[in-house]
């Protein structure tokens, strides 16, 4: 039972986020402070307890995994809207409500982004992965929330059949920074999902008829993540549109921030038996509800996240998901020199 619960600890940061929310605005001290809750998971992840890989994870899949997911979700979507009304309220009237609106925002941009990208979009993931199409189609809306909903098709399409191989869009290529890897990324996971919608569309049965092109799913993601914000900027300011656009761009930025560690340098992995980094961290795995079992979730993509093994048969990262983010963002050269240095020991080992 213990095992089950730990898995709760995923609830910690969105559950701070939304407390966050519902008390401000706050003036700029206590605004600051909120940060703290961040900090103390990256601490605790960095001093975390490494993977007991010699103790069999045997998980049978219960309904109380499926709960989470519907809570994060559900927690995804009240923060959202206490984030356009937290943003509405604030003030500009004089200098001293402009600057602490600003550090708001900047705040708000911290928290939100996070937790956007470290909890929701970890959590619609697992759900386009699913067999139900009412929980594909909350991937889906988790997806709109923060304008990535064409990342469905590139990481279904793409990402996972060309994992760890050079034609794949999301593995980042050794010694490529994230800042290259960010731009090619993110143009080129929108031109894959466009260019593999329009075919579809070309040879659905609305083809040759007037506004066939409207079945292009991508278009309609951009329609639908469009109008969301146009509702935003009409009932609750620009504020608020500002900082769901920027949340949202965090978001993305996160995630893709993951990809670029969780592939780097392994683009011919594949051949050599190397799908992902190995992450050793068990806060990273259950506050991330198991999304750093990466190797088990390519081979088999449509198992739940608790009944994923934890899998070695790669190159082992130094420290957890929240400590790397860090450190790829504060100094990607130091990140790529010793990350380098374990590829290049991995394939050494394995071919003595």
């Amino acid at each position: 039972m213990a095992t089950h619960l730990k898995y709760l600890v995923s609830l910690y940061f969105p559950c701070c986020v939304l407390i966050f929310l519902y008390t401000g605005p706050h003036d700029v001290i206590d605004v600051l402070a909120w940060t703290l809750s961040l900090w103390l998971i990256i601490l605790i992840d960095y001093f975390s307890p490494k993977i007991n890989s010699a103790v069999a994870k045997k998980r049978i899949a219960r309904n109380f995994y499926d709960v989470i997911l519907y809570v994060l979700t559900a927690i995804h979507f009240l923060i959202m809207a206490l984030m356009l009304i937290y943003a509405s309220q604030l003030q500009w009237d004089s200098l001293h409500d402009v600057l602490t609106s600003i550090v708001n925002l900047i705040v708000l941009r911290i928290l939100v982004g996070t937790t956007s990208g470290s909890s929701a979009i970890i959590v619609a993931h697992e759900l386009i992965h699913r067999r139900q199409s009412y929980m594909r189609l909350m991937g889906r809306l988790i997806l709109y929330t923060v304008c990535y909903e064409h990342f469905i098709i590139s990481h279904l399409r793409n990402h996972h059949l060309t994992v760890a191989t050079p034609h794949d869009i999301a593995t980042a290529c050794l010694d490529e920074s994230f800042n290259d890897y960010w731009k090619r990324v993110l143009v080129g996971h929108f031109k894959y999902a466009w260019q593999s919608a329009m075919k579809r569309t070309d040879t659905t049965p609305l083809t040759g008829l007037p506004y066939h092109w409207l079945a292009n799913t991508v278009l309609q993601g951009l329609l639908v993540e469009g109008m969301l914000v146009i509702v935003i900027l009409i009932n609750f300011g620009w504020a608020a549109a500002f900082i769901f656009l920027f949340q949202a761009l965090s978001a993305v930025r996160l995630l893709e921030t993951i990809n670029y560690y969780q592939h780097w340098g392994l683009e011919q992995g594949k051949d050599e038996g190397a799908l992902a980094w190995v992450n050793q961290s068990s806060f990273t795995e259950y506050a991330l509800v198991g999304l750093s079992n990466h190797i088990a979730h390519h081979q088999n993509s449509s198992t739940s996240f608790q009944n994923m093994p934890y899998l070695e048969q790669g190159p082992k990262m130094p420290h957890g998901y929240f400590v790397t983010n860090l450190w790829v963002k504060l100094n990607n050269a130091s990140y790529m020199k010793v990350s380098k240095g374990v590829i290049e020991k991995y394939f050494q080992e394995k071919v003595v």
